[in-house]
């Protein structure tokens, strides 16, 4: 069962920070859509993700006023959360679960997850960006070798914690060996190193998962 923190309900979204400020990502995503923007910061207008479906996946675009289900299981996959100038705050998931909360007033969502939440950034050198980036070939080197239809069920089904630790596993292995050129891929090489060392349950193949 997911665990949620409270919402900050000011703000248009919000990140939470990590228990521990030296890991990748966030525990929950929260975001405000309200019938009527502040003006102060951001303010939402809609958010869109992947939910699981009994065959596999569909994208949900969720707005103001909500009156469709208030729980859905996330798939691993793209989020955007976009404002009325069609301006988007992008971030990746490995999965997770989707409350929301609706009145008059205001859509609340609210997603948690047991693996890192990974915002985009416009530092394409960025840790969380090249993590994104890799995992993204990743998922393309799987479906290239398999049915995409199959391909998306298995997304769909795959345990967010457990997906996420093969994907880290798979590219340690892939860059263990690899000459470091810069700063940005020595941090990175660091840190598939010390993830994969701090994980103390069993690692899964990405091939068994996916």
């Amino acid at each position: 069962m997911a665990v949620f923190q409270p919402v900050n309900e000011q703000l248009g979204y919000c990140f939470h920070p990590p228990a521990d400020p030296h890991e990748l990502g966030h525990p929950q995503l929260d975001v405000v859509l309200r019938a009527t923007p502040t003006g102060e910061h951001f303010d939402p207008e809609a958010l869109t993700c992947l939910v699981a479906t009994t065959t596999g996946s569909t994208r949900l675009h969720i707005g103001h006023p909500w009156t469709q289900d208030t729980t859905y299981r996330v798939c691993a996959g793209e989020i955007a959360i976009e404002d009325a100038r069609h301006e988007q705050v992008k971030a990746f998931t490995f999965g997770g679960t989707l409350q929301i909360d609706t009145d008059a007033r205001r859509t609340v969502c609210r997603l948690a997850s047991p693996a890192p939440l990974l915002q985009h950034s416009k530092q394409a050198l960025s840790l969380d960006e090249h993590f994104i980036e890799e995992v993204a070939i990743l998922f393309a080197q799987r479906r290239a070798v398999q049915d995409d239809d199959d391909f998306e069920r298995r997304l769909a089904a795959a345990d967010p914690l457990l997906l996420y630790r093969a994907c880290l596993k798979t590219l340690h292995e892939k860059f263990e060996h690899f000459p470091v050129t810069d700063d940005a891929h020595r941090h990175f090489k660091q840190f598939l190193r010390t993830a994969t060392q701090a994980a103390t349950e069993e690692f899964a193949n990405l091939t068994d998962l996916l």
